[in-house]
């Protein structure tokens, strides 16, 4: 059986994150990426392993930033933003309809161009963040299903999370180096973990199994997941014993949550570790979500 979005009403912010942090992260990592996307040379190279041009990740992070400038501000989304929500019966269904859509309603005529319009629109994120909103406030989230809330501080968190997993994106379409900024990553990833990961189990990867881990993000508040019968939830980290307990660097975790490298290859980098009663379900991790 299959999740419905409409089931997924779980607390909203487990980590709550660091406002100046946040910003500071998001100021950095938007500018490194306005100044790669304008001192290319083009943007049609294909991004490895997603289905988008360099062009079309622009686009993307371009819609994300409005979108949840727009709920941090409480206000509706614009009417061609609420034009192209996507539909399906779980959250990574609707979101990978919404983005399929929204990358082919904005594009640009060169990377000129491209770079002023993202510039624009992580100012209005920025100013939306600087209006000073609760970071605990609930706000529709129609991308992720009908009747969906994240909190505010959680939507500050993505934009980050999505900068800095889409700047190694744009990096490697490019063919630059990417650049991991663990302050950036740190900032973002226990936040955004905690909060999304329970809405994103996968259901056959996740049958049968039960266990719980204790996320440690280094230079971050840890959490708990509690994975059983299908579902999973996120839950303050206070001294209880878990089974399988992941020590990981902020970028390290970014990276392996958003699927863009596996944990054994983080392990296998120094950029995770497992330890606890039962270290091998570690390698059970990233098999019970499932991401757009």
């Amino acid at each position: 059986m299959r999740a419905s979005v409409l089931s997924c009403r779980l607390p909203g912010m487990i980590v709550e994150p660091d406002r100046d942090a946040l910003r500071a992260a998001l100021d950095r990592e938007s500018r490194r990426l306005v100044e790669r996307v304008r001192s290319s040379s083009h943007l049609g190279a294909p991004v490895p392993g997603l289905d988008w041009t360099a062009s079309q990740l622009v686009a993307h992070l371009c819609v994300v930033y409005r979108a949840f400038a727009l709920a941090l501000r409480g206000e509706d989304l614009t009417e061609e933003i609420a034009a192209n929500l996507g539909s399906g019966e779980t959250l990574p269904e609707v979101v990978a309809s919404t983005n399929a859509r929204a990358v082919t309603v904005v594009t640009f005529p060169g990377p000129g161009e491209a770079a002023d319009a993202l510039r624009e629109c992580a100012d209005e994120m920025l100013a939306a963040l600087d209006s000073g909103p609760d970071l605990l406030a609930e706000r529709p989230t129609p991308w992720y299903g009908t009747g969906m809330t994240r909190t505010v501080g959680t939507l500050a968190a993505l934009t980050v999370s999505e900068s800095v997993v889409h700047g190694y994106d744009l990096a490697r379409a490019l063919r630059t180096r990417p650049w991991l900024d663990e302050r950036s990553a740190a900032a973002a990833a226990p936040t955004v973990m905690s909060a999304m990961l329970p809405l994103l189990v996968d259901p056959a990867g996740a049958h049968g199994f039960t266990g719980s881990f204790e996320v440690r993000i280094r230079q971050a508040a840890p959490f708990v997941l509690q994975v059983a019968e299908g579902q999973a939830t996120a839950e303050p980290a206070d001294g209880r014993e878990v089974d399988c307990v992941l020590s990981l660097s902020a970028c390290g975790a970014l990276l392996v949550g958003f699927r863009r490298r596996k944990l054994w290859q983080a392990i296998a980098a120094g950029g995770a570790l497992a330890t606890g009663r039962r270290p091998w379900l570690g390698l059970r991790f990233n098999t019970l979500f499932r991401l757009p």
